[in-house]
């Protein structure tokens, strides 16, 4: 089925400054820079858009300032569709080197490890880009690095995955060698017909209708020394960098700290990828299971509501993607089988999940 009309490309959003602590997922402005340079080849041709979505060149003088995120994506998208990029996201990440890092260049050539420097990257995303994952799950061969947005309304998102999976790919090969590959690339969308080119740029297997998008390293690479320079210099000199640098950005771009508003991060982060219950997300809270359900009450909710309002919404977003098995929407949801998530979804919608995943318009399944 062809994808829903994106609501967000069609809304012209304001390009001045947004307050970090006002609620709304942000990015920094150095990230436009990436764009503009992978399509500097249509010239002028691009201003109109950059307007259309509340961006323009003059803001390329202010890199650390925040913007709407949903702005960003919606503007990759609308660029590689207009312009029959379809590789945008994967062009500007191929491209994207340290020295567009800024200070954090520094950073990460004193990390001494590839481990470390991947470390220092989770500690300042919320600070780059929030409401935004971005983690380690370390195995006993490899470790995976995820990165997934965590607000389900910015879709579709595939440009910018491929851009932050392929940006981070650059970085490392900087930072290694440039043969560097990792184990295996996942893909949170679908990358059918798309296998081929992924494959090539990344050297490795490429996995579309993941759980989250992911780069799995081997721990060899990652703990394998950088070249050049001593293991204490290298950390002396991390951490008085990282100080200055979290100091000079600012604290992280933080929405509301309320009870509801955290927990429902918490389960939008953990939803198909680790266990979720309402014992480990207490725990996540450094509160008893009786304080946590009392003060979800007292807010006038419950966990059981908010999981079940991430899911819905999750599904939704899922199954107006494009080719994404019901098995594979019912495991990122944490159903234990498609059969279990049909019968669920049928609750909330009235439709089972295959007739609303071929239903033409968003009117037509309300």
């Amino acid at each position: 089925m062809p994808p829903s009309p994106d609501p967000l490309r069609d809304m012209s959003f304001s390009h001045h400054a947004v307050p970090a602590g006002n609620g709304q997922a942000t990015i920094r402005l150095l990230f436009l820079t990436a764009l503009l340079e992978a399509v500097s080849d249509l010239g002028t041709r691009i201003d109109p858009v950059l307007r259309e979505h509340g961006f323009s060149r003059s803001q390329l003088d202010r890199p650390y300032e925040r913007v709407p995120l949903h702005g960003y994506v919606a503007l990759i998208e609308h660029v590689a569709t207009r312009f029959q990029r379809p590789y945008l996201g994967l062009e500007m990440g191929s491209s994207f080197g340290l020295a567009d890092l800024g200070p954090l260049h520094a950073l990460l050539q004193a990390s001494g490890t590839l481990r470390a420097a991947l470390d220092s990257l989770v500690l300042f995303q919320s600070r780059i880009q929030n409401r935004t994952l971005f983690e380690s799950m370390a195995g006993a061969d490899t470790a995976s690095y995820c990165y997934r947005i965590e607000d389900h309304r910015i879709w579709p998102r595939g440009q910018d995955a491929e851009f932050a999976i392929s940006g981070y790919t650059t970085l490392i090969r900087q930072l290694t060698t440039t043969n560097w590959a990792p184990v295996e690339v996942h893909f949170e969308h679908s990358i059918a017909g798309r296998e081929k080119r992924l494959a090539q740029f990344f050297r490795a297997p490429v996995l579309g209708n993941q759980v989250t998008n992911a780069l799995v390293i081997r721990n060899d690479d990652l703990d394998h020394p950088f070249a050049g320079g001593s293991p204490a210099s290298n950390a002396k000199l991390r951490d008085t960098l990282e100080k200055h640098l979290l100091d000079l950005m600012g604290p992280e771009a933080g929405g509301d700290e309320g009870i509801v508003a955290r927990t429902r991060e918490i389960i939008e982060r953990r939803l198909g990828r680790t266990h979720l219950d309402f014992i480990s997300v207490a725990a996540e809270h450094n509160l008893s299971e009786r304080s946590l359900r009392r003060r979800l009450n007292e807010a006038g909710t419950s966990f059981r509501l908010l999981l079940q309002e991430a899911r819905q919404a999750r599904a939704r977003t899922m199954l107006e993607a494009t080719d994404l098995p019901l098995a594979v929407a019912a495991e990122q949801l944490g159903y234990s089988d498609t059969a279990t998530f049909s019968r669920a979804f049928k609750e909330w919608t009235g439709v089972s999940p295959g007739r609303f995943a071929k239903t033409p318009s968003v009117e037509d399944r309300e």
